[in-house]
């Protein structure tokens, strides 16, 4: 497990390429709210298999995104690669939800209402 690089305790699951910087979604949330630029960093998940850069496919086969080099890895030969379901991931912007995020990975969570100190509502004003 990575921890993130801004609080060092919770489990980073966010790569933010202008900051090269590791991130739990509570940090992204507080650091990516800052400000009008802060907002527009590109940010993706990290890479299940090295945990140190962004990741670039999903596989739905073995259920795992990974960086270019893993899928390179796991994916080089065109038997294996024609064999999964693969695809690119997209990286983001903006202060997303934990809800939105999850619906955009494909997974099924709950939406829970949260308080403007919890996720930092004031991501999404202007």
């Amino acid at each position: 497990m990575v921890t993130c690089d801004f609080c060092g305790e919770r489990p980073a699951i966010l790569y933010c390429r202008a900051d090269s910087a590791k991130l739990c979604l509570l940090c992204d949330q507080h650091v990516h709210s800052a400000n009008a630029l802060a907002k527009k960093h590109l940010r993706s998940q990290i890479c299940d298999n090295c945990a140190a850069e962004p990741a670039s496919i999903r596989c739905a086969t073995d259920g795992l995104v990974l960086c270019q080099e893993c899928d390179w890895d796991a994916h080089g030969s065109c038997a294996v690669s024609a064999a999964h379901d693969r695809c690119p991931v997209e990286g983001f912007s903006g202060c997303p939800s934990a809800f939105d995020l999850a619906s955009a990975w494909g997974l099924e969570i709950e939406e829970k209402k949260t308080t403007s100190y919890e996720w930092g509502e004031s991501c999404w004003r202007s």
